[in-house]
């Protein structure tokens, strides 16, 4: 029996002289052939030869100076693509093969090669080459950007009165739009130098008027009602927008009386570019207005763009009272002529006086007080209008 054991022994003995076992793993070989190619003024293509034996590479590189290392990892094949490099810059280059999908066993680095990146002319997208360009709005468009030039900041004003009856409470509307690729719109002012807003009878959260915006070239619209946030002083008050659906608050202004006219401060919260691809937005503040005696009010927009173009516009509206003394002659609006009205014209006589009263009478309403009242006067003597 012993003698069976040591045959067995000296066996196992001879197999492992003869193929011994490995305790440990080799490493991979390291890659050879490297080179670099499709070098660009940004990018580059590192190339090394094929080795059946590897399962990914690990790259690093460095521009010439730097003291740190770029890695890309898990590469595969035989090439790797490399982007953001700079221009006219040289970088070194290595590469390390690993056998597994693990990060060992692995190979020492390769030995270090260089390249050159091109220094071609770039667009500003940063296409060698390229026919991209900075707008007047300071953006890159054309190209292959996909974007359009901005034109000139132009925006169309409509201000509007629902009634132009002296002394009438009115509805004012101001509506605002805008063509594609225009600069957007940074803020809006609307001023008067004549009429007055009443708030004499508001409270918080009163409803005030809608407002209708649309964004997007039409993409996007939405409904606001426009209430009372807050009464500020007796003369200005601050005005939300509620979304109609959401009843959420979307936005406020300012709207207040101020130098014989009025001021609304309607400036949006910026939204993060500075060209719009087309917009308009309607506001109708109902029966706020106080239209003043008859006269011609100035209603003024001032809008000023991202880019700090600034748009002014005029809208003049005439403010008139309606004939309610039809008698031609009547200085005093009682539908006959006689020595009131005589009086009314000699004691004003070239005055300035109001259209239509004090001694301008009617037929002439010119606000002035001259010969043709008093001919009006005498060829209308006695006369009367029921």
């Amino acid at each position: 029996m012993m003698k069976k054991i040591t045959q067995s022994l000296c066996f196992i003995l001879l197999l492992c002289i003869i193929n011994p076992i490995n305790t440990k793993a080799q490493s991979c070989n390291v890659p050879v052939g490297l080179d670099a190619t499709n070098l660009s003024n940004f990018s580059v293509t590192l190339n090394w030869t094929l080795d059946s034996n590897v399962d990914h590479y690990r790259i690093r590189y460095q521009e010439i100076g730097d003291t740190s290392w770029l890695f890309e990892h898990n590469a595969i094949g035989i090439s790797q693509d490399i982007e953001d490099l700079n221009s006219n810059s040289i970088y070194i280059w290595q590469a390390k093969a690993f056998c597994s999908s693990g990060s060992s066993p692995s190979s020492a680095w390769s030995v270090v090669d260089t390249f050159l990146t091109t220094n071609f002319p770039a667009d500003c997208n940063g296409t060698v080459n390229g026919s991209a360009f900075l707008d007047n709005c300071n953006n890159c468009v054309g190209g292959n950007t996909g974007q359009v030039a901005c034109i000139a900041f132009t925006p169309t004003v409509s201000i509007s009165l629902s009634t132009t009856e002296c002394g009438s409470i009115s509805d004012l509307t101001f509506v605002t739009s805008q063509d594609p690729n225009e600069p957007d719109v940074a803020t809006s002012v609307f001023t008067s130098d004549g009429g007055i807003f009443d708030f004499s009878a508001l409270s918080i959260n009163d409803l005030v008027g809608s407002s209708i915006i649309t964004l997007g070239g039409g993409f996007m619209s939405t409904t606001a009602f426009l209430m009372v946030d807050s009464i500020l002083t007796s003369e200005k008050i601050s005005v939300k927008a509620v979304d109609s659906i959401t009843g959420i608050s979307i936005g406020n202004f300012t709207m207040e009386n101020l130098g014989g006219g009025i001021f609304v401060d309607a400036t949006s919260p910026g939204d993060n570019n500075n060209v719009t691809n087309g917009n308009s937005q309607t506001i109708s503040l109902n029966g706020l207005f106080k239209n003043p005696s008859p006269s011609v009010i100035n209603f003024t927009s001032t809008i000023n763009s991202d880019l700090g173009d600034q748009d002014i516009q005029n809208v003049p509206i005439t403010i008139a009272c309606a004939n309610t003394c039809p008698q031609l002659g009547d200085a005093n609006c009682d539908n006959i002529v006689n020595l009131s009205d005589l009086t009314l014209v000699i004691n004003n006589w070239l005055q300035s006086t109001t259209i239509g009263d004090d001694g301008d009478v009617i037929g002439s309403e010119d606000g002035f007080v001259n010969l043709d009242d008093l001919t009006l006067v005498i060829n209308n003597w006695l006369q009367s209008t029921p």
